[in-house]
């Protein structure tokens, strides 16, 4: 390798450590009936000043395990004065029993919810709440 490709590669991998130490991190618990889920949360602010989340869930029963009725984890935002919207589904491995989405808000701060849904076209969040946490700032 020359010493123009290492100049290169070295320049990439700070700007990507860069662009990683941008986003707010965060370290969600579960609410029951998954107490034993946890979940990692990131929150990077994108040129257009939208927030990309990056939520990655680990421990997470399947929603059939948890009640035969269920078929879906949902993930939500809800915003003071602007009420829930959806961010779409979680995509779940059972095999794994993890899940993940990547998403986009147009929010400085809101709470990121995920609930246990029976419908997995549903427009409004059932009360079955796995995990909440409020991000941002505002």
């Amino acid at each position: 390798m020359n010493t123009s490709t290492l100049s290169k590669s070295f320049a990439l991998l700070v700007l990507a450590g860069s662009l990683a130490g941008c986003a707010n991190r965060y370290h969600v618990d579960a609410e029951a009936p998954n107490y034993a889920a946890t979940a990692d949360l990131a929150v990077r602010v994108n040129k257009t000043e939208q927030r990309e989340l990056t939520m990655h869930i680990e421990h997470l029963a399947p929603p059939t395990r948890i009640d035969p009725a269920l078929h879906a984890y949902a993930v939500w935002i809800a915003v003071p004065g602007h009420g829930s919207a959806k961010l779409g589904l979680l995509d779940y491995d059972a095999k794994h029993r993890s899940g993940e989405i990547v998403a986009t808000a147009g929010y400085e701060k809101f709470e990121v919810i995920v609930t246990l849904e029976a419908d997995p076209s549903t427009a409004v969040p059932s009360d079955r709440v796995v995990l909440r946490k409020v991000v941002g700032k505002g």
